[in-house]
């Protein structure tokens, strides 16, 4: 913006704007001419009598005049005020009779900040002035604990530990989905409700409100964590989708031996770039997304800036969400979510849009994407962890939208209050070049018995050890198990190692395995590579055995196919055109 002198912003004003300013100018004379009254401001503001002025200003109002003197384009930004002072200074006098305080007659505070172009703005040469005296504001600082309060208003706080929850599920999932127990919408490749209730139950300490028995009226939080696990998986490439079956992909199978912090890394990234799901169209009552002309900001910038401030954040302190919020604001990392907020609404297109003033504001459209960016997907993945309530009633600042009179909360993770940055995280994120995951104690004690049972001594499977056991083996009763030769074969087949069997039993029993055991991984291990896939083929159907037995022997033929009985040969298909290109030679066509 362009930055004019004090002499031009004076002559901006009418005479009634600068007969009002000059109220703070006791010396001065108000009788004139326009130009006498510019002069008579002027002459008011000059030498000391301008750190006199200022020097009178309330603490928010000086506060105020120094964020615009050191501002590059001299301009009060109101909004990143607000979030790093958490008020505004009074531009107007306030009058407690007047209903609308953003008019009237001008505090002090004008003599240093004009109106110009819809911002508030210190001319260039009142600047230099100001800069002798005003000293530079404080940087703004992300405030951080090291303990949490037990309540957050009138709700106890629930806290989850993310970083320990996520390396106990990622191997449940990738399981779960091997075991073709993972299925997804073939149209919207989200999970359906079979799937939520089935990771609900697996995944460790269930879902945040798994306990949440709510009233026919009220408002369904449903899953959130069960919810993002398919999502982030396809967007990691670690699955892929048969009908509405997830299966493992290469990666996926790698994934399942390869170090789970790394993997939990590599997904974390590759959904920072994904385009499988918008995260604010969990945010249901608001309608509209999808309006022609697109509605909706790019993904990418916005979890582009929140993950940059998170890189930011001290590992192992807790950070309030609001004063996470508030430094991006204040410090100028905003992002977008609507392009054309007039395009959504709540119960209504008209009364209803989120273009009406107040309705599309920070706290309505940018804080509810972040809250469900952080409780959703970082969460899950380990990178934070967690402390919340009940979302009803935590965030009303919506209860003035038209439309939302029946609405307990905005969004399902209005509940987030507090999170830290995990070691995890840190790692993650690339805030730390190492991570050295605590070390897990196996409890569990196994007896392996040379009749191929495998008998549970003591605690009871967990998730995984139970996922595992059931890829090998079959139960046959409470803690008991038998090691099955088809089930083995079948695991190889997809890709698993049978060394992982071996480990896995090694290290819950303190015997050495029966040779019974020890042969039955070797042939499980050998017989499930018995056979190789080589490539797929073409069955071609010939008119008769003679000519099968000529395209099989003749030499131009013979190299590219195989017979197959009778009347049949197989070509493979990468041979299919130079097949097709011979038998046309030879006076043939071949029809599908």
């Amino acid at each position: 913006m362009l930055m004019i002198s004090l002499t031009e912003a004076l002559n901006n004003l009418t005479v009634d704007d600068l007969k009002s300013l000059m109220r703070w100018l006791p010396d001065a004379s108000r009788i004139g001419k326009k130009s006498g009254l510019v002069e008579e401001i002027l002459r008011s503001l000059a030498g000391d009598r301008l750190c006199a002025l200022w020097e009178g200003l309330d603490e928010t109002q000086r506060l105020a005049v120094a964020e615009a003197t050191y501002a590059g384009d001299g301009c009060f930004n109101a909004m990143r005020f607000r979030a790093k002072y958490g008020r505004l200074p009074h531009f107007f006098v306030r009058d407690e009779r007047r209903l609308r305080q953003h008019s009237g007659p001008p505090t002090a505070l004008c003599l240093f900040l004009y109106y110009q172009n819809g911002w508030h703005c210190v001319p260039a040469d009142l600047k230099e002035r100001l800069m002798a005296f005003v000293p530079p504001p404080e940087p703004v600082r992300l405030d951080t604990t090291d303990t949490l309060p037990e309540m957050n208003g009138e709700s106890p706080l629930t806290v989850r530990l993310c970083e320990r929850d996520a390396l106990a599920d990622l191997p449940v999932l990738l399981r779960l989905v091997d075991q073709g127990k993972v299925q997804v919408s073939e149209k919207t490749s989200l999970p359906g409700t079979a799937t939520l209730r089935l990771l609900c139950g697996q995944l460790s300490g269930s879902d945040y409100y798994a306990d949440h028995a709510p009233n026919p009226t009220d408002q369904e939080i449903g899953p959130i964590k069960a919810f993002s696990w398919p999502i982030l998986l396809q967007a990691a490439g670690l699955v892929q989708r048969n009908g509405s079956k997830l299966a493992l992909s290469k990666a996926g199978l790698k994934a399942l031996t390869a170090p789970t912090a790394d993997v939990l890394g590599t997904i974390w990234r590759k959904w920072l770039k994904a385009t499988l799901l918008d995260e604010f169209s969990r945010i249901d009552v608001i309608k509209g997304q999808k309006a022609r002309g697109g509605a909706m900001a790019a993904v990418a910038p916005r979890r582009a800036a929140i993950t940059e401030l998170l890189q930011r954040c001290p590992a192992g302190e807790w950070i309030s969400i609001d004063a996470f919020s508030g430094f991006m604001v204040a410090t100028g990392r905003t992002f977008d979510v609507a392009r054309d907020p007039w395009s959504l609404y709540i119960c209504e297109p008209d009364y209803g849009s989120l273009g009406h003033s107040g309705y599309h504001d920070w706290d309505i459209l940018q804080l509810r994407y972040m809250l469900c960016f952080l409780f959703e997907y970082a969460a899950p993945l380990g990178i934070i962890d967690v402390a919340y309530t009940e979302p009803a009633g935590a965030r009303p600042n919506f209860r003035d939208m038209w439309g939302t009179d029946e609405l307990q909360f905005l969004s399902r993770y209005d509940g987030l209050a507090y999170f830290r940055v995990t070691s995890l995280g840190a790692y993650c994120l690339g805030a730390s070049a190492h991570y050295t995951p605590a070390q897990v104690r196996v409890s569990l004690r196994l007896s392996v018995m040379p009749g191929m049972q495998v008998k549970v001594i003591g605690d009871s499977l967990s998730a995984e050890e139970s996922l595992i056991l059931d890829m090998w083996a079959t139960e046959e009763a409470d803690k008991l198990w038998r090691l099955d030769l088809q089930k083995a074969i079948v695991a190889v087949e997809r890709g698993h190692d049978i060394a992982e069997l071996r480990e896995f039993l090694q290290a819950r029993d303190d015997q050495p395995l029966p040779d019974t055991v020890e042969s039955f991984i070797k042939s499980a291990g050998k017989q499930g590579k018995a056979l190789k896939v080589a490539g797929t083929t073409l069955l071609i159907d010939c008119h008769d055995a003679q000519m099968a037995a000529m395209l099989a022997t003749r030499k131009e033929t013979a190299r590219l196919c195989l017979r197959a009985g009778d009347r049949h040969v197989v070509v493979r298909l990468e041979d299919e055109e130079k097949f097709r290109t011979h038998i046309r030679a030879l006076g043939y066509g071949m029809t599908a």
